[in-house]
């Protein structure tokens, strides 16, 4: 619960009266802006904000017109449909079982899907006898990014396939989720991916009408910017073209621009990045020379003029961006993940519910503790004690239906992203 304000105080509510949850920012610890020289920001998924349906679309059917095509896979696997809600970011691929996995905080398994499929909790055991796995071992890849969604619905889908018919995909799962990956790299590298996109950037891009007076008041409030991303120079500019007004070259709101970056590798020494010049690709003027292609995180403290816990950096990708940036420089760090916009406000209309579930909890709490001391105390407690099982048999009765209720809100097979 938040203290009351101080006398003479304005407390947060009234300064943000119209701010809706899903518009805030959310913190694992306190950060002083006064402290933060310059400011950091990726491009894919952190500016620039892809549809995600439409994206995933796309990824998916370049990736079967693929697979088909050079990897021998048969025709029948363009007829598998994309499901949008099939993966969500933090899934887990056991590549041996062909199973997508959800694991808690200790990394014990939680749900487990294998194609279009969930075990039970019997299955889940059969399986995964300890409850928990190493998710450091070659079998397990995470899904930390966005850009991984693709993957893990398209495998879903030709893991039901193999299994409803073996003769038509004869490799392993193992062989199956290689296949996928390299299959989507490769779509991201040989540019083929890019330049469908970039032909339809209203298509794949959701147009933020903040981000030019967001990245002005920053730049009011004394700090240095700089974009940060591995994305290559002309898809850069193709797509921050695109997001910007035209008003002001997009690439004057950043005192520093640096492409194909090569994070992670970006925070280890690489040595000076390489000067784009003067118009180097449309959509890039460069008039102020701000334009770099790779380097690495020193040269670009000493370009800046920021260093260490000095830099706050924006990124959307667990361990390339947020990881990396603060062990390896020290970089203060925060995350963006538009998949919680999407739950607080489907969250909103259940908030009485919530509350409802609280409440019982702490009554089950207090019942349970009074019942269990009745047992410990006296044998003549019976009559009591076959009371209070009836009133607490009730009282989960009611958090189950109210728990079902809220289960509404999160995405249909993995529930809430972060839980």
């Amino acid at each position: 619960m938040a203290s009351p304000a101080r006398q003479g105080e304005t407390s947060k509510a009234e300064r943000l009266p119209d701010l809706p949850p899903r518009r805030r920012v959310f913190v694992n610890r306190n950060l002083r802006l006064e402290s933060i020289a310059a400011i950091g920001f990726d491009m894919d998924h952190t500016l620039a904000i892809y549809q995600t349906e439409a994206f995933n679309e796309l990824c998916i059917g370049m990736a079967k017109q693929r697979l088909m095509e050079v990897k021998g896979y048969p025709r029948e696997i363009d007829e598998v449909t994309d499901d949008p809600a099939a993966a969500v970011r933090g899934l887990i691929v056991d590549k041996r079982e062909g199973n997508l996995l959800k694991v808690d905080a200790y990394n014990y398994v939680t749900r487990v899907r294998h194609g279009l499929r969930f075990s039970d909790r019997q299955g889940r055991r059969q399986i995964y006898r300890r409850g928990r796995i190493r998710v450091g071992r070659p079998r397990y890849r995470i899904f930390d990014t966005l850009f991984d969604l693709p993957e893990g619905g398209l495998y879903s889908q030709l893991v039901a396939l193999k299994d409803s018919e073996p003769k038509l995909i004869r490799s392993s799962y193992e062989q199956l989720f290689k296949d996928i990956r390299e299959t989507m790299d490769t779509l991201h590298a040989d540019g083929s991916l890019k330049a469908r996109i970039t032909a339809d950037l209203d298509r794949y891009f959701l147009k933020d009408p903040e981000l030019e007076e967001t990245l002005r008041r920053y730049r009011d409030a004394g700090k240095r910017l700089f974009l940060l991303t591995n994305s290559e120079l002309d898809y850069t500019a193709a797509v921050m073209n695109h997001l910007f007004s035209g008003r002001k070259a997009w690439e004057e709101h950043f005192d520093l621009v640096i492409c194909s970056a090569r994070k992670p590798r970006f925070f280890v020494a690489q040595g000076s990045g390489k000067a784009a010049g003067r118009d180097p690709c449309p959509g890039l003027a460069n008039r102020e020379r701000n334009c770099f292609i790779g380097g690495d995180s020193f040269w670009l403290e000493q370009k800046i003029g920021a260093f260490g816990d000095a830099i706050l950096y924006f990124g959307d990708h667990t361990y390339g961006d947020i990881l990396r940036s603060k062990k390896s420089v020290g970089w203060r760090t925060a995350m963006i993940v538009p998949e919680i916009e999407d739950e607080v406000t489907a969250l909103a209309p259940r908030r009485r519910d919530l509350h409802r579930v609280a409440e019982i909890e702490e009554q089950l709490e207090d019942l349970v503790r009074e019942r269990d001391r009745l047992r410990a105390a006296s044998a003549r407690a019976g009559p009591r004690v076959a009371e209070l099982d009836t009133i607490i048999a009730r009282q989960l009765s009611r958090r189950a239906v109210l728990q079902k209720r809220i289960k509404t809100a999160f995405n249909p097979y993995w529930e809430s992203l972060f839980r």
